[in-house]
């Protein structure tokens, strides 16, 4: 059974860091500019709490609830958020993934504006019904991730991994595309690619359909 301890609770600059918090349920609380470093909050449920400005570098959100949470600009660099769910309008503007584990993660209905995901490892990531405009997905590893009517206009994937991955109705305008790996990757009414990108794709085998 989740603890209620955090229910509605104002958190608002508190110190948890390297705390164990594993389960516990924070749904509907304040926990802007609180610092989370370290701690484990697998299985927690974040639902509509406001996370904005927090710091949650290292923690451990395994299978985390977070429909509806307010993340801008939190720090979660390094973070293990394996199987988390991001769900219900979440707001991820500007949020730092730097280097972390969101393997099978899933994103849906959710405002990732901004985002930082330099060198974090996005396989088999779902991403469905949001916005990835501006976001940075440098070097991250999305293989076979699915993107499903995602806006990803002026995103920076340099060097990034698609291999297998599959894009459905996505918006790639002015996205940057340098290095980027995309065997056997499928491409479905995507919009904002040039011949001269597609050609490319299609070398290293990827389809665009």
């Amino acid at each position: 059974m989740m603890r209620q301890d955090f229910v509605g609770k104002d958190l608002r600059g508190q110190i948890f860091s390297g705390a164990d918090l594993n389960g516990v349920n924070f749904s509907n609380a304040n926990l802007s500019n609180v610092h989370l470093d370290g701690a484990n909050l697998s299985h927690a449920n974040f639902s509509h709490v406001n996370l904005s400005n927090a710091s949650l570098v290292n923690a451990i959100l395994m299978e985390a609830r977070l429909d509806g949470v307010d993340l801008c600009n939190a720090d979660m660099s390094g973070a293990n958020l394996t199987l988390a769910c991001f769900s219900n309008q979440a707001d991820l503007c500007g949020v730092k993934f730097i280097q972390a584990n969101l393997r099978d993660a899933q994103f849906s209905d959710a405002n990732l504006v901004g985002a930082d995901f330099d060198r974090a490892l996005l396989i088999g990531v779902t991403m469905e019904n949001l916005k990835l405009d501006d976001a940075k997905l440098v070097y991250a590893n999305l293989h076979r991730a699915r993107f499903t009517n995602v806006s990803m206009r002026g995103a920076d994937l340099c060097g990034a991994d698609l291999s297998r991955a599959i894009l459905k109705q996505v918006d790639l305008y002015d996205a940057n595309f340098d290095g980027i790996i995309v065997k056997d990757a499928q491409f479905m009414q995507v919009s904002g690619l040039s011949e001269e990108i597609e050609q490319e794709f299609k070398q290293q085998g990827a389809q665009i359909l």
